[in-house]
């Protein structure tokens, strides 16, 4: 997927599961709903580095969330000792079930 259609899907699906319109994000990123629809659609050239950081702030997100290909499938490594592994690992393992297996989880020992 290119860069452009990335930057385009990911700001419509956060604002959308929001339950919020272009309008409303528009008006508080201080653009107009037309720059949020190119945006959205991938036709918008040079969005500046302060509207970004501004509609991520109001969708809730990391800036590094809006540019990511699959930004609900992350992966968390953790370093921990030999004696703390098994105890840790429940309680990831809690963690993982309770996000229904939306994140990867590798453990490394130290």
């Amino acid at each position: 997927m290119k860069e452009r259609e990335i930057l385009a899907k990911n700001p419509r699906c956060y604002r959308q599961s929001k339950g919020m319109l272009q309008k409303d994000l528009a008006v508080k990123v201080g653009l107009t709903s037309d720059t949020i629809c190119k945006i959205e659609t991938g036709k918008q050239n040079n969005i500046g580095m302060k509207y970004l950081v501004s509609i991520s702030r109001e969708l809730v997100v990391e800036l590094f969330q809006l540019f990511m290909e699959n930004p609900e499938s992350l992966t968390i490594k953790f370093v921990v000792s030999d004696q703390n592994l098994r105890s840790f690992k429940r309680l990831l393992d809690g963690v993982v079930k309770r996000l229904d297996n939306k994140i990867s989880l590798q453990i490394l020992k130290s």
